[in-house]
């Protein structure tokens, strides 16, 4: 029963080597970043549509303008930095 228990000691004492550490973190850093882009590109879109819809029930054309020279240019970039970071797509 002593050599179990010190055998699991040994095994939890054992340190994870450097490389994984950094490997992970790489990886978390690098699905967060995808993430943020990601839901960046969504609120504008929506900010887009509302707009959109906005502007359609009202009797001014000066939201479409402003969505069209400002909003969708920025959806376009983010949505294709987005599509560059993941490879295959």
């Amino acid at each position: 029963m002593e050599a179990k228990a010190t055998k699991e000691e040994k095994h939890a004492k054992r340190p994870k080597p450097i490389w994984l550490k950094w490997f992970i973190r790489i990886v978390l850093g690098y699905v967060l970043l995808l993430a943020t882009i990601l839901s960046i590109t969504i609120i504008v879109l929506l900010g887009t549509f509302i707009l959109v819809i906005i502007d359609t029930f009202s009797s001014t054309s000066n939201l479409s303008e402003f969505t069209e020279s400002n909003l969708v240019p920025l959806t376009n970039a983010l949505w294709n930095l987005f599509t560059w970071l993941i490879p295959g797509l």
